[in-house]
Parts: structure tokens; C-alpha cells; sequence
């Protein structure tokens, strides 16, 4: 930051813009980037001495920062300061703290990894995600539909032409007090006497965590091993003595909570991520017990079942050669208390965590919603704002996929990398930071300063860093060559793919050539269907359903076998499989085993058989072009398309977008799903029908936005 910009941010100090009162603190120290603390006025009037001391160990580690109090009234406000101060100050990031609006998005679920829930039949407050995404990337565009009917609350549409890949320019964070610990005022002063504690504290990283609960990964032994190599990769020096990384698996004893929640205590832990499911007020750590006491857990489940439809479970239980006698006291103090108790055993939930005073510095939870910030209580925010040392949290507002990768770059918090960076280039719609985004763990295994590095967008010096000892550093080399239109990145990609020991620079290679999409995509997934990182297998097998060429059905069929103990790869393989013409893969099948007399090729052949000739694309089609059908069963099909392209049936529904005298609803949510076809290798045929529709007059208004949509998303690639 120059001098001249340094006196006008000082200048700026307490001058009010626009209709609302907006007052700057400018920075006191100079560097090449800034940071801004977005505080509402109230919680800065209380705070202040906390916020001062923020401000300035923020600032001793060479960060300036600015402060910007406002009593917000909307997310255009917020989104104003922040884009003047990246255009002004070269602003690396921001923390939300406070009352500041929550953009609430409808129409980009596609930039979620698994949220899918109907927005035409939902209210706003449930089905738009909260998404500070509207904040940090400034190439988004969002169209307004809705002001707050719920306190900060602000509802958008991502505007049909808009970019449709998230690039964050900057990195976001909130710090918000949680409903049931009091005063957020006296919560948001402590957790930033703990955040500045913690900065001083200089801890390195050294002690690492990570929890996998029943159901994660398809409960595969074969995925949480392969975790294990990953982190080998991306700290060589660091979990080499026994106690330093440890790995926990829901399975260990019949009840692991108290193991997870005596490692949430250790004073020494670094680092600990959740591989669960969850909900805001839960994280479902583990099942019940599969082979104890199981008249107990079946009687528990059948109450609880009985406690939303005692008529549903009559008629269940009968087919099982029950009788009521296993739910007859579903409704008593007595059963309610037992069974809630024996459920307590299996997770955790927000009225425990002020208790547990979780001490791990950050946490990831790889799980659905326990980062809903739209909630007056969640998770991750009740982590940050209990007694114990978490600082920073990052987790999801709403449900997020499985076969997504949860240690993208990882490597680079073992070099002093502020959490904001790191998350930066990671960001999908609904994953947050919560907490401080400057955290950052001592730089002990670099004598550079990552934090400055990591801000360089000159090509020429990324190019020079893609056989960087650090695997991290090649990974962050490839994606700001690819952001920046280096010439022959997509070459790069692919050879680094090939010949890369890392299995994270290898996938990291793998993901920017997806988005790339050109040629060497489908060279690299049937390179990556036989690389020895499960995930990368994982990912290769599905993405081939996804793009549909059927010279990638040997593939599929080669990992079914090859890898038939590895559940989550053999789950998505069939699953790709389907998305493929019937003919086509039973042809496929029978060549492939027409030479290979190995011990159960039978079986496999059967198995494999049986799947592509229950042909699930067949009854979808059928349903989706059948007018007599109701169209709540149409529309069912026609939503689940996206998540499963059936390639083979795009002619048919081309026809059903097109024909003028169907249901209008109907070709627009055809238009809506086509368009998730991103990957396929029939996608200009989608891109052809829907410019044809918009340069036809007599194609209806409504219809419009979602085939703009389409055409963009499948025509810009990045």
C-alpha cells in the first residue's frame, strides 16, 4: 500500500457514505495487501478494546487492516466497501462480525456439491443457501427478489448470465455470537481476546485428528486408509512420532463418543477433522452398535418411528410378524427419556459443546449443514464460542456431497498459510470459514513468507514454481497459471497428472482439468480410473457417467473389477455405468470377459449384466415423455437427471424442451436440468436446441432465463 493510499485511507476515518453510516479506521502500517474487519455498529461500540487488540496483532504480523461499522441495512452496502477497498488497497480478505446481512441464494444450486431441494416448492428461508459467496467474488451477478423477511436475511437469484464457476477474489469469515450463550456482544469480546491469544501463541502444527462416522464414504475401509496417504504427502515432517496424527474410525468401539470428545479436549491438538454426517444442531458421530443388544435399539427405533405415524408403523411391523408390544409405550416420559439418551450416545449436539470446550485451533467438519449460520445456534459457531482454544472452523450451510475431496491444499497450513488463503481457492457455494480468517499456524517448514507468495498473480513466477519441492506449492503454481490463461496449461495439467509421485498434485491436476474440458479430460480420466489415490479413482469413475463417450465403458467395467472391495468406487462406477446406452454396455461387458477366465468372472459378469439391463434410464423416459403421467412423477425424473445424465435418452428430451404444446413448466425445468450436463459429451446438442428456442419468438417468457442459463453454463468453461 502506497503512502498516498495509506493517508487516504487515514483521511477516511470516520466519514460517512451513502444513506447509511458507514465509519472507516484506516490501517496503521503498510503491506502489500490489506484485510477489513466488517463490524456492525453496536457490536463494535461494545467490543472495542477486543477489536483494537484484533486489529493490532492483525497489523504486528504485517496485515493492515481496516475497520468498517455500519448499522447494515443490506448485502449491497457490505458488497460496495469490500470492492472498493480490492480496487483501492489490493483487499486480501475480510471477517464479518456481527449483524452484517446474509445473502440468501436461489438458482445456483449447480455451484453446491449435493444441494438439490425443489425451490418452487419451499419457502425462501428453507431452500435459498446462505452464501457469502455474493461477498467475495466479484464476478458473480445476482439479481434481487426478495428483501429480508427474517432479520439479515436478503434473497437473490444468481443471474442466468453470470459466470458459472466460482473464483473467489477474496477470502470471507463471520464471527457471529450464538443464541443460547447470551450477550453475542460479551461472546464476540472473548472469542477475540481467545483469537488474539491464539495469534500470539505462535503454535506450529503438530498434532492432528480426524474422525470418520458411520456412513461416511459408504463406511469404505478402502477410502479412510487412503486418508492416511494424503497426509503423509502434505506434511512429510511432521506425523512421524506415534500420537502425532491419529485416525478414528466410528467402528473402534460400540460407542465412540467419549473418545472423540476426550481428543476435543486434549490442550494439544492442532487441527481435527470430521468425516460425519450432520445437521446444524448434530453431528452424527455413529449408528447404533450392529451386533449388541439389538431388541434394544430395535424397540428404540420403532418408538421413534412410531412417535411421527403410529399408523405407518402398525402396518411395518405387522409384515415383519411383530406385534404392538414393540411400540405400545412409544408416547411415555419413560421411553422418550430412554430413547433419547441411548440416541445421545451416538453424536453430539450444541447444548454439549459449551461443556466439551472444544481445544483443537481449527476444525473442518466435513459434513452437511453444521455450518448453517442462518441459525441463532449452529455447530461451528458454538465451537469458536466456547471456552476452550478453537479459533476457526470451516464447515457447510447446507448438505454437502460425500465423493468431495475435504483436504484440498491442506498441506499449506503446515507453512504459516492464513486460513483465508487457503480456503480462498477451495470455495464452493455453501462452504464458510468460521471464525478468524488471519489464524495461522507457524511457519516452520518454510523460510518464505507463503502469505505474500500466495498473493503473487505474475505468471512467469508460477511457471517457475511448478516443480516446487512442496507438492502444495506445484498445486498452487497450477491454479494460478489456469487463472491465468497461461498458455498450454491444459498440457501441463496432464503431464504433471502422469508423472507426479503426489497423489495431491495429481488430483488438483485432475479437478482444473475438468473444468478445462478440452481433449485431455478424457485422456486424464482414464489415466486417473487406475491411480493408486482411492479418490482419484472415485472421482474418474463418475465423471465418465458424467461425460457419457462410450469408449470409457472398458474403464468402468476394468475398475468394477479391479477394485470390487473399494465399495465407494464399485457405488459410483454402477452408477455411471446406467448413463450409458443398454446395448452399448452389455456389448462392452461381453468383450471384456470374453478372455478373462479368472476365479468369479462369472459373477462379476452377471452382476454387471444385471445392473445395466434394469435400465433405470429406460423407465425415466418413458415416464418423463408419457403426457398422461402426472407431473409430479415427470418432474421427479425429469429433476433427477441432473444428478444422473442418461445420455442415451437426450434426444427424447430435447423433443420434450422443444414441443410447443407441452406443459410450459415442464420444458423449463427440462432446460434447468439439461443444463447440469456440463461434462457431457452431447452438451452442444443442448446448446443448439436452447439457441434456437431463444431466437424463437414464440418461445415463452418464462422459459427464457433457464435456457440463458444453460447456454452460458455450457459454453464457458473455466
Amino acid at each position: 500500500m502506497t503512502k498516498r493510499l495509506m493517508l487516504i485511507a487515514l483521511l477516511l476515518m470516520f466519514v460517512c457514505l451513502g444513506a447509511s453510516a458507514q465509519k472507516y479506521e484506516g490501517p496503521s502500517v503498510n503491506g502489500k495487501t490489506s484485510f477489513a474487519v466488517i463490524i456492525d455498529s453496536h457490536t463494535l461500540e461494545k467490543c472495542a478494546p477486543q477489536v483494537a487488540e484484533y486489529k493490532k496483532t492483525i497489523e504486528g504480523e504485517g496485515l493492515p487492516t481496516f475497520i468498517v461499522s455500519s448499522k447494515w441495512e443490506s448485502p449491497e452496502q457490505v458488497k460496495d466497501v469490500l470492492n472498493k477497498l480490492y480496487r483501492e488497497n489490493n483487499l486480501e480478505g475480510a471477517v464479518f462480525i456481527g449483524d452484517v446481512p446474509v445473502a440468501m441464494i436461489m438458482k445456483a444450486q449447480y455451484m453446491t456439491s449435493a444441494y438439490k431441494m425443489d425451490e418452487r416448492k419451499y419457502p425462501l428461508e428453507v431452500v435459498a443457501v446462505p452464501s457469502d459467496r455474493f461477498y467475495d467474488d466479484f464476478d458473480l451477478k445476482f439479481n434481487k427478489i426478495a428483501d429480508s423477511t427474517k432479520g439479515l436475511h436478503h434473497f437473490y437469484e444468481l443471474a442466468p448470465d453470470s459466470n458459472p464457476y466460482i473464483e473467489c477474489d477474496i477470502y470471507s469469515a463471520r464471527i457471529v455470537g450464538q443464541g443460547s450463550n447470551g450477550c453475542a456482544c460479551k461472546q464476540i469480546a472473548a472469542y477475540l481476546e481467545k483469537a488474539v491469544r491464539e495469534h500470539k501463541a505462535n503454535n506450529k502444527f503438530d498434532q492432528f485428528v480426524s474422525y470418520t462416522g458411520h456412513g461416511s464414504y459408504s463406511n469404505s475401509i478402502t477410502a479412510w486408509r487412503s486418508e492416511q496417504q494424503i497426509v503423509n504427502e502434505q506434511f512429510p515432517e511432521v506425523f512421524k512420532k506415534e500420537g502425532e496424527a491419529r485416525y478414528l474410525r466410528y467402528s473402534m468401539e460400540d460407542y465412540m463418543k467419549p473418545y472423540v470428545i476426550k481428543e476435543l479436549r486434549r490442550p494439544d491438538v492442532d487441527f481435527m477433522v470430521f468425516h460425519e454426517h450432520g445437521d446444524y444442531f448434530r453431528m452424527y458421530l455413529a449408528g447404533y452398535p450392529e451386533d449388541r443388544e439389538p431388541q434394544e435399539y430395535l424397540h428404540a427405533t420403532i418408538r421413534s418411528l412410531a412417535r411421527r405415524s403410529v399408523d405407518r408403523v402398525k402396518d411395518r411391523i405387522e409384515k415383519l410378524g411383530l406385534d404392538s408390544t414393540w411400540y405400545a409405550d412409544y408416547n411415555t416420559r419413560e421411553a422418550i427419556v430412554a430413547d433419547s439418551l441411548l440416541d445421545l450416545k451416538t453424536g453430539i449436539i450444541l447444548e454439549e459443546i459449551n461443556d466439551i470446550a472444544p481445544n483443537p485451533r481449527f476444525v473442518i467438519f466435513d459434513a452437511c449443514y453444521n455450518g448453517d449460520f442462518r441459525h441463532p445456534d449452529f455447530i461451528a459457531g458454538k465451537f469458536i464460542m466456547a471456552k476452550g482454544n478453537c479459533v476457526a472452523a470451516f464447515a457447510n450451510s447446507v448438505n454437502v456431497l460425500q465423493d468431495k475431496s475435504a483436504f484440498d491444499l491442506l498441506g499449506l497450513l503446515g507453512n504459516g498459510v492464513r486460513l483465508g488463503l487457503w480456503a480462498q481457492h477451495i470455495n464452493i457455494l455453501e462452504s464458510h470459514l468460521i471464525g478468524d480468517p488471519t489464524f495461522h499456524f507457524a511457519a516452520e517448514r518454510t523460510n518464505e513468507n507463503l502469505n505474500e507468495v500466495l498473493t503473487i498473480k505474475d505468471n512467469a513466477y508460477w511457471a517457475g514454481r511448478l516443480d516446487d519441492p512442496n507438492p502444495e506449492l506445484q498445486n498452487i503454481a497450477e491454479i494460478k497459471l489456469f487463472e491465468g490463461d497461461y498458455p498450454g496449461i491444459s498440457d501441463i495439467l496432464l503431464k504433471k497428472l502422469k508423472e507426479s509421485p503426489y497423489a495431491v498434485v495429481r488430483y488438483n491436476s485432475l479437478r482444473l482439468l475438468e473444468k478445462l474440458g478440452d481433449k485431455n479430460y478424457w485422456e486424464a480420466l482414464k489415466l486417473s480410473a487406475k491411480d493408486s489415490f482411492e479418490f482419484i479413482r472415485r472421482i474418474a469413475v463418475t465423471r465418465m457417467g458424467q461425460v457419457g463417450a462410450e469408449e470409457f465403458l472398458p474403464y468402468l467395467i476394468e475398475a468394477y473389477v479391479n477394485d470390487i472391495h473399494a465399495t465407494r468406487v464399485v457405488f459410483d462406477a454402477t452408477g455411471a455405468l446406467v448413463c450409458f446406452d443398454q446395448s452399448a454396455a452389455e456389448d462392452a461387458i461381453s468383450n471384456f470377459f470374453q478372455d478373462r477366465p479368472y476365479y468369479n468372472a462369472s459373477k462379476d459378469r452377471s452382476a454387471l449384466m444385471k445392473i445395466v439391463s434394469e435400465n433405470p434410464g429406460k423407465t425415466s423416459i418413458e415416464t418423463i415423455v408419457d403426457k398422461n403421467k402426472k407431473s409430479a412423477y415427470r418432474i421427479s425424473y425429469i429433476q433427477f437427471m441432473r444428478n444422473r445424465p442418461y445420455h442415451q435418452n437426450l434426444t427424447q428430451a430435447l423433443k420434450v424442451m422443444e414441443d410447443p404444446d407441452e406443459d410450459v413448466l415442464i420444458r423449463t425445468m427440462m432446460a434447468e436440468a439439461l443444463a447440469w450436463w456440463e461434462l457431457s459429451y452431447r452438451k452442444g446438442e443442448i446448446v443448439e436446441s436452447c439457441k434456437k428456442l431463444l431466437a424463437d419468438s414464440n418461445t415463452p417468457a418464462e422459459m427464457r432465463p433457464a435456457l440463458i442459463s444453460a447456454v452460458t453454463r455450457l459454453t464457458i468453461k473455466k
